[in-house]
């Protein structure tokens, strides 16, 4: 990720969003992105799994 503004504002630079998105099963990607700051937003299935949402802002209903 990118430390430089982005002049356009396209949504890259030290405020932009981080997210991931994860299948539930997958518990060491789950810790590692938990460590690094990213916490779940959202559960949701896809391609017949279930999936995580992990955002750098939290869950959408924290703001």
């Amino acid at each position: 990720m990118s430390a430089v503004p982005d002049r356009h504002g396209n949504g890259r630079g030290p405020h932009a969003e981080v997210i991931a998105l994860i299948r539930v099963a997958d518990i060491p990607s789950r810790r590692l992105l938990y460590a690094v700051g990213l916490r779940e937003a959202e559960r949701r299935e896809r391609r017949g799994a279930d999936q995580v949402l992990y955002s750098s802002r939290g869950p959408a209903s924290a703001g």
